[in-house]
């Protein structure tokens, strides 16, 4: 009985850095695949006219056109980038993230702000949401690079 009230031994606590990329990126691709970022609608008060015209309301994701592209490459370096830090903190064969994690939140946060840019017409809240979340990724890249380079898991502590 006394074997069952131990808790299970627990790895290493996962850095702030590792903590940042782990979130923002999981929440950075959920927003690119579900929240519209362009939304285009019309409703017309043609009824005093007694005429009806129907209305509609288009909504596009991060993942779909206008350049869907980037919305689609940001997801999946972003997914990666939490994919190699879930996996080096699982397991010794993966090696530690390094600087990778830098270039890859720059890429992400540029392929981002390039979606962004490239099509500024009826932006719904998905862009702006997803900008917020890829200068978190970019940051947790840089903080990450920062704790490799130093070679310490607390080196940007956020005192």
């Amino acid at each position: 009985m006394a074997e069952s009230d131990t808790p299970a031994p627990r790895g290493p606590r996962w850095s702030r850095a590792e903590r940042i990329i782990a979130s923002a990126g999981v929440l950075l691709a959920a927003d690119l695949a579900v929240l519209p970022w362009h939304r285009f609608s019309l409703a017309l008060p043609t009824e005093q006219f007694g005429v009806e015209v129907p209305s509609f309301r288009i909504d596009r994701t991060g993942v779909q056109e206008p350049y869907a592209l980037f919305g689609i490459a940001a997801s999946v370096i972003a997914v990666g980038m939490v994919i190699h830090v879930v996996m080096a903190r699982r397991t010794s064969a993966v090696p530690r993230p390094g600087p990778v994690h830098l270039i890859a939140g720059a890429v992400v946060l540029g392929l981002v702000a390039a979606k962004l840019l490239a099509n500024t017409d009826f932006l719904a809240i998905g862009a702006w949401v997803g900008l917020a979340l890829a200068a978190a990724v970019a940051y947790g890249g840089f903080a990450l690079s920062q704790e490799a380079s130093t070679g310490s898991d607390t080196a940007v502590s956020g005192a």
